[in-house]
């Protein structure tokens, strides 16, 4: 391929103040998105552990 192809869409003031504020909260708050996706993947693996532990009649 030898060329470029560029997609373009103009948004309007309510859509690109939107767009902003979702920009900002997500930038405040990433260490706290970080961390609770964190603790659900940590609580995702022991529940599958003592599930397994379970059925395996371990526990």
């Amino acid at each position: 391929m030898t060329g470029w192809e560029r997609e373009e869409r103009e948004l309007t003031l309510a859509e690109y103040e939107q767009m902003k504020l979702m920009s900002e909260i997500v930038s405040d708050n990433t260490s706290g998105i970080i961390a609770s996706v964190t603790e659900f993947q940590k609580d995702a693996v022991i529940d599958e552990y003592t599930q397994q532990l379970i059925e395996e009649g371990l526990i």
